[in-house]
């Protein structure tokens, strides 16, 4: 389901959404929705930042790897936390939780990286 919205931005916000959406070859509205969505999930998990890579752009954990790598070993374990703890022994459990939450939120974003990732292996 899409819903429209109309805002009012200050000019230098609306020339820097337009920079971004020039450079990615995307349209300034499906920009403007993807900086919210990013926004959102920063602000709901704030120890997570977005970076972009060869890859494309990706959920990352400000003092660790992808979130897609941490839960890697966690889903081919059948979501299994004590493989998870032994994978990423050397990050703070509150961190591993963040990405264990991350992905239970937001599960086809993950899914959809692990799938590439699995590809790259092919």
């Amino acid at each position: 389901m899409v819903a429209s919205v109309s805002v009012t931005l200050p000019k230098t916000l609306e020339e820097k959404i337009r920079r971004i959406a020039a450079s990615e070859h995307r349209s300034v509205e499906e920009t403007i929705g993807l900086l919210t969505e990013e926004a959102l999930k920063t602000r709901e998990f704030p120890q997570i930042f977005f970076m972009d890579g060869p890859a494309g752009r990706r959920a990352r954990l400000f003092t660790g790897p992808d979130v897609w790598e941490v839960i890697e070993p966690y889903v081919v374990a059948g979501k299994n936390w004590d493989v998870l703890r032994a994978s990423y022994h050397w990050l703070d459990e509150e961190l591993l939780r963040t990405a264990v939450q991350y992905y239970e939120a937001y599960p086809d974003e993950i899914d959809a990286r692990l799938a590439l990732n699995r590809q790259g292996l092919e």
